[in-house]
């Protein structure tokens, strides 16, 4: 049996999706779920469904609510009793949001042995188990609304680490539409418009990038009285002096890097954007 949190909450057996018709037999799974085989405790999940209007009658409605979930389930889906609350246990593949983060782990650690190309592959299969946004239509319960947040908040992380990717596999003309929409969609998140800025500059598109950034110095401003943060005020500065270190800094994917002496063309000032990639100290700054 398969368990989606990462869009609507479903749960499917084969091929067949069972029929989860209670809201609070839906808020009682997802938060089981998102409790990932740990406990959830009996005075969190009576809270969680039904507040101040349980009373002392909580304990017996949940009691309720567990048995019909079990019947929906069927004895192969075991939820015990514990001395504090209730326990679900599943195997680690069994629900979306363990595999989504299974895979970008294994993205992560694909990318740091710099096999590129397997890494962006696996942070896309990761990505692609999402169908829309996290326990949709469960936010109105605190807890749910949080773990929802955290895994939306893992899904732009693994996002930009992918564009990352895909950047040094030169795909920059492949990635200008996508970034293009994730600016519109988060202009505060630096990182995906510092990634849009190199791709369109690699592309020859030098104007457009600086005035993505121009773009985001005004929401800044406008919106938080601040200033594009260094890393991104570098990037500006690189493209104004067609800093050849912003083609140089992402070679193809299966050469590796030698850590030596830095012959790169830069401010001695500051460090080479091209060395700090390369030896991690400062691997995300040029894309924000």
């Amino acid at each position: 049996m398969k368990f989606g949190i990462l869009g609507a909450l479903e749960v499917r057996d084969r091929d067949h999706q069972l029929p989860l018709r209670s809201i609070k037999q839906r808020s009682l799974l997802a938060m089981l779920l998102c409790h990932r085989g740990t406990v959830a405790g009996s005075d969190v999940l009576v809270d969680a469904l039904w507040g101040a209007d349980a009373g002392d009658a909580g304990a017996g409605r949940l009691r309720l609510q567990i048995h019909r979930l079990r019947q929906t389930l069927g004895a192969g889906v075991p939820i015990t009793h514990e001395s504090t609350g209730y326990r679900m246990r599943l195997p680690g593949d069994a629900v979306d949001a363990w595999r989504f983060e299974a895979l970008v782990r294994l993205g992560r650690r694909a990318l740091g042995s710099k096999d590129v190309a397997k890494g962006s592959d696996l942070l896309r299969a990761g990505l692609d188990t999402w169908r829309g946004p996290a326990l949709s239509g469960l936010h109105d319960i605190p807890l749910l609304r949080l773990h929802a947040t955290r895994l939306e908040e893992e899904r732009l992380a693994a996002l930009a680490d992918r564009v990352d990717a895909d950047l040094r596999l030169r795909r920059h003309a492949g990635l200008i539409g996508e970034l293009s929409v994730l600016v519109r969609e988060y202009p505060l998140r630096e990182r995906f418009r510092g990634q849009l800025m190199i791709a369109l500059y690699v592309t020859g598109r030098q104007a457009e990038a600086l005035e993505v950034y121009q773009d985001g110095r005004h929401i800044l401003n406008t919106e938080l009285g601040l200033e594009p943060s260094p890393e991104l005020r570098r990037l500006q500065a690189a493209i104004l002096s067609s800093d050849p270190a912003l083609v140089t800094a992402l070679p193809p994917a299966h050469v590796r890097t030698r850590r030596g002496r830095c012959h790169h063309r830069h401010d001695r000032r500051a460090s080479c954007p091209v060395c700090a990639r390369r030896s991690g100290t400062d691997g995300r700054h040029l894309t924000g």
